[in-house]
């Protein structure tokens, strides 16, 4: 907010944040001025706010900026000096125009490593019970599997697929190969894939696997692969470590279709 309120006039000021009472003042400050600078709103800037400009931009007390400040400092965001004004010393990644070869190679699959967490018939999660026509608290194959990438926990996919379909999966398979690959072994081509994202916790098998806490917020997205019949042939959902980016996708601007070399 600061940043942002600071670079607008009255007319054209951004609103100040809604705060969350149940979470602390505090917290929700270093998580809104953490945002700021890993943006780069204060790249090559010396103007960083202080402790009793912090409690006037949130309308809090100093003690409360102050531990934002604390906080933002103890992490490596901010560098702090008395009788100076806080400086950004954390340099923001500018990304890049394309994938690096060695971590996206076009056309190929990311060399992941696997670990199947489970594979079995099981009751399903109601979203993926719809997705096959089924009633809520049917059963279907599904299988969870970290995926492991250049050594740390990149993601788990949760896959449904009907029995008949993920019976034909064995354990080699699972724990060495990505399940797109898998289904066209078996005769299962994907032709449409349909997706959505949303932001929230993941399950307990899952957190344990990424080595985070069941209260850190995940980017979730849920996938449906359809074949040339438009047949749902797996539902999938996976949870994304949230020190990992998401894949550069590429837009067909002629059919408005997004892509990405990201098999699930």
């Amino acid at each position: 907010m600061s940043a942002e309120l600071a670079d607008t006039t009255a007319s054209d000021a951004v609103p100040a944040p809604a705060f969350d009472p149940s979470v602390p003042l505090h917290h929700q400050i270093y998580l809104q001025l953490r945002r700021e600078i890993a943006d780069g709103l204060w790249t090559g800037r010396t103007d960083f706010p202080g402790e009793r400009e912090v409690a006037e931009l949130f309308d809090a007390s100093v003690i409360t900026s102050r531990s934002a400040l604390d906080r933002l400092s103890t992490e490596g965001w901010i560098r702090r000096q008395r009788g100076k004004r806080p400086r950004v010393i954390h340099q923001p990644s500018a990304g890049s125009a394309a994938p690096r070869p060695d971590l996206m190679p076009v056309g190929r699959f990311r060399p992941y490593s696997y670990e199947v967490l489970f594979a079995e018939v099981r009751i399903a999660p109601a979203e993926a019970c719809a997705a096959f026509d089924l009633e809520p608290g049917s059963s279907l194959w599904q299988c969870s599997r970290v995926r492991t990438f250049d050594g740390r926990p990149h993601s788990v996919t949760h896959n449904a697929q009907r029995p008949e379909v993920g019976e034909l999966h064995d354990a080699r398979g699972l724990s060495s190969r990505p399940m797109t690959s898998l289904l066209a072994k078996h005769g299962h081509t994907v032709a449409t894939m349909r997706r959505r994202m949303s932001v929230g916790q993941a399950p307990p098998s899952a957190t344990a696997a990424l080595g985070i806490t069941i209260a850190k917020p995940v980017l979730t997205i849920t996938f449906t692969l359809h074949d040339a019949a438009d047949g749902v042939i797996q539902w999938v959902r996976l949870y994304l470590h949230p020190d990992h980016a998401t894949p550069e996708e590429t837009m067909n601007i002629e059919n408005g279709s997004w892509s990405a070399a990201e098999p699930m």
